[in-house]
């Protein structure tokens, strides 16, 4: 059914205008710093998604996201070599499972989960670039392309926390990526970053009576060193948010819009060409839709994520169907 409520208090507004101003200061940033490659444990849009700071009710939850990314970058650095005009295609396929209890001491519900990430196939192809000083054929060029599918990086959520206040809602959401993805610092076409990430996460969602929501999620990825490559990727802050009309409980359409940049520099001796400044903004449509199957709840999800700004990161378009079920 269709939600009523009063227009937005001013303290809502406030809120919407602080999550505005920081997304303005990310997008407007010209001097971040890029991670190995231009890439990293973070993918446009994919912390992005209706009502990311509720926490379900009790229970098992599953979850599939089939992802196509459709990405290319001018110029990148990986194992010690560099690239230019990368261009990667890739089709990804994401089981999150979750199982979720209240916990009444501390008026919270909390959760566990779990992400197997599959690739059914990575496309890579670009021009190799042998000027690392430590070549002995600096300055020749050749092309290089190549596919390859398998697991990707598994990551874990130990424990999620979420508190609900009235229309309001904050969920806590640490995330730690495994370097179990298959790696050769000799090749494009690899599944992982051969690094661990750990990725603390605060989401908030504002749901009014009358179906409007505003959902953010800002996360602090802090990286490992690559041990194959002696290359430490600098730390990343990203910002994920919806906006979303929900014209009934089981329908909604909105907009999904993403920020990302680096805090601190890459180091380590396999940083041989020094700072590598990077950015990235981006946003596009999502829908969510919930139907009845077998006597439970399928939703529906999809969504699209184009980059409208970068620099020096993989960009491009990011395509997402997800689905979603409770048990």
């Amino acid at each position: 059914m269709t939600r009523h409520a009063p227009s937005p208090s001013p303290r809502a507004k406030s809120v919407l205008a602080i999550v505005v101003l920081a997304l303005v200061l990310v997008a407007s940033a010209g001097r971040s710093l890029a991670t190995e490659g231009g890439n990293s444990h973070y993918t446009q849009g994919s912390y992005g998604d209706f009502a990311m700071g509720i926490v379900p009710e009790s229970g098992f939850y599953l979850r599939n996201d089939t992802i196509y990314l459709s990405q290319k970058i001018g110029h990148s650095l990986s194992g010690g070599t560099s690239y230019g005009m990368l261009k990667v295609s890739t089709v990804l396929d994401l089981v999150k499972l979750c199982y979720f209890f209240d916990i009444p001491a501390i008026g919270a519900s909390a959760g566990v989960g779990l992400g197997l990430p599959i690739i059914a196939n990575t496309y890579v192809g670009g021009i190799m670039n042998t000027f690392d000083p430590r070549a002995r054929n600096n300055g020749t060029s050749k092309a290089t392309d190549g596919n390859r599918a398998g697991l990707s990086d598994i990551f874990l959520m130990p424990l999620m926390l979420g508190w609900n206040f009235g229309e309001c809602h904050l969920a806590l959401s640490p995330t730690v990526y495994l370097p179990t993805g298959y790696y050769d610092k000799n090749v494009l076409t690899n599944l992982g970053t051969n690094y661990a990430t750990f990725d603390p996460n605060v989401a908030f969602t504002w749901l009014s009576k009358m179906g409007f929501e505003l959902s953010v999620n800002t996360g602090y990825m802090l990286n490992t060193e690559n041990t194959a490559t002696q290359y430490l990727s600098g730390n990343q802050f990203h910002v994920d948010w919806t906006l979303a009309q929900h014209f009934t409980e089981k329908f909604a359409l909105g907009i999904v819009g993403y920020a990302v940049a680096q805090a601190t520099p890459d180091s380590g001796p396999g940083a041989t060409q020094g700072a590598f400044m990077s950015s990235g903004v981006g946003l596009g449509p999502t829908a969510i839709f919930t139907t009845p199957v077998f006597g439970k709840d399928l939703t529906i999800i999809a969504k699209w994520l184009h980059d409208l700004g970068d620099q020096n990161r993989l960009h491009g378009d990011a395509l997402y169907l997800s689905l979603a079920m409770d048990f």
